[in-house]
């Protein structure tokens, strides 16, 4: 049953990666950003980075919410659905299942950052995207 849903659980991830790389060599076109350039953003060049962002964000989702709670179950450690977020990356890391928490931790902390920016605050949005696009 677990085996099931991980390799469900890594096609949905693996389908959010494909979406980004698309997005992404789009973007590579008008990338990266400053404040002029981000203000006049084509519908099609926000339609691509609205893309990467919200892929991004649903990797980050399946990955941190259910692929690593499932690969910690899968290896029968005790009670993986319980314990906080940084316990489950500090085991993934012991076992060496996850190369860097902290890498990890910096990419949680942009997709927060991406999902507070407002589109008129023109400076922080080409700076976040920005950061999460060279991430």
């Amino acid at each position: 049953m677990i085996n099931l849903r991980m390799e469900k659980l890594i096609a949905e991830c693996d389908k959010h990666v494909q979406r980004m790389s698309h997005a992404y060599t789009k973007m590579a076109l008008f990338m990266p950003l400053d404040i002029s350039r981000y203000q006049q953003l084509s519908d099609d060049e926000v339609e691509h980075i609205d893309q990467f962002l919200f892929r991004f964000a649903k990797l980050q989702d399946a990955m941190g919410e259910k692929l690593f709670i499932l690969m910690l179950e899968f290896l029968e450690e005790e009670n993986p659905k319980s314990k906080p977020f940084i316990d489950t990356l500090n085991r993934l890391e012991q076992l060496g299942l996850l190369e860097d928490k902290n890498t990890w931790l910096e990419l949680r902390k942009i997709r927060n950052n991406i999902a507070h920016q407002y589109e008129d605050e023109s400076e922080q949005a080409a700076e976040a995207l920005n950061t999460v696009y060279a991430a």
